[in-house]
């Protein structure tokens, strides 16, 4: 088995950039701005929700807990290597309007934020240079608040407040929740348990990513890119520096389990999870990898859906001021995911006129 030095592994947080804690639209002077919409969670659904509420002339604010914005879309930057630990590449389809998720992403790819991947006889888009840029492209000029985790949400006369830790954060006089279906189901329960029984019935599968960066690549095994297995740990596998618009110096690997081992491992400690992926992607090819010089895993609980909402559950409370959107809604795609967050859009603006 490889073993992984603990020396090399960065620390899990993204090393790049500082994380802001309140956008500049948040309250500075003690008092909590109230808002016509909140969306909770900055993911594809979130952003697809706030790009459509802005449009119909809403206040709105979106709240994250993250660093960064685009939830699955994540990249990771650390000790020279740049990692597409998230969404490996997404497609589109539907092309029937204006803000259709066909026609932003022709417009992302004439920014140059999307670039074209063509493989396995399969056309696909990916960010452009990496995975993040098209969130970031999509959440241009929307009120962000990040790394601040709501952990309850009440109703008041004004409306709804939410809560972190220290707190009141904001108001509103609607929300759209795009949490994964977990994390929404726990915060709606005590106001909205329709939805909250919704986004219980949603089955998920997680994913284990791994990451490995290697300084000298003649050491390396030449395989194919990207990597697809059957009956193997491992699901995916890509080289970066392979991919469009990605800089050929970049010797970093991207490894993501298989649902069914990533469930089997999902308490693993990160260390065993890398060394044991990285053996069986070696075995898979029929070549042992020499020892990382940079490693790194993460673990993502809600990586796939596995079984969706029912179509026929509610999406929307009877009170008209909360909805719930994500790709969970609709089925394991990320435009599924956008479209989830414009129809919750739609519904909430469509319910207060």
């Amino acid at each position: 088995m490889v073993r992984i030095n603990r020396n090399v592994r960065a620390a899990s947080a993204e090393t790049s950039g500082s994380p802001i804690s309140r956008h500049s639209g948040a309250p500075n002077n003690g008092q909590a701005l109230h808002y016509d919409i909140i969306i909770l969670g900055a993911g594809i659904a979130g952003l697809a929700a706030a790009r459509k509420a802005t449009k119909a002339g809403k206040r709105i604010l979106v709240i994250d807990k993250g660093k960064r914005i685009g939830g699955r879309f994540a990249t990771r930057r650390a000790s020279g290597f740049t990692f597409t630990h998230g969404a490996q590449f997404l497609t589109a389809h539907d092309t029937k309007h204006d803000d259709s998720f066909g026609n932003v992403c022709a417009d992302a790819l004439a920014h140059g934020v999307l670039a074209n991947w063509n493989f396995d006889g399969k056309s696909t888009l990916i960010g452009s240079p990496t995975m993040r840029d098209f969130p970031t492209f999509l959440g241009r000029d929307i009120n962000i608040m990040q790394a601040v985790e709501i952990t309850h949400i009440k109703t008041a006369n004004t409306g709804l407040e939410f809560h972190d830790a220290d707190g009141l954060v904001a108001s509103c006089d609607q929300t759209i929740i795009t949490a994964p279906a977990p994390q929404t189901a726990k915060l709606l329960w005590h106001i909205a348990p329709a939805l909250a029984l919704t986004a219980d019935a949603v089955k998920f599968a997680p994913c284990w990513t791994a990451m490995f960066g290697f300084n000298d690549p003649s050491q390396l095994p030449q395989t194919p890119q990207p990597m697809r297995f059957r009956d193997s740990p491992i699901a995916f596998a890509s080289w970066e520096a392979r991919r469009p618009s990605s800089d050929a110096s970049n010797h970093a690997l991207t490894l993501q389990a298989s649902a069914e081992w990533s469930q089997a491992h999902l308490e693993d400690d990160s260390d065993e999870a890398m060394a044991a992926l990285l053996d069986a992607l070696g075995v898979a090819v029929g070549e042992a990898f020499p020892t990382p010089d940079y490693a790194a895993a993460h673990r993502w609980r809600y990586a796939k859906v596995m079984t969706p909402a029912d179509p026929e559950a509610p999406c929307v409370a009877s009170c008209g001021r909360i909805a719930i959107a994500g790709d969970w809604m609709i089925g394991a795609r990320v435009e599924a995911a956008f479209i989830s967050g414009q129809n919750a859009a739609s519904r909430l603006v469509g319910a207060q006129q």
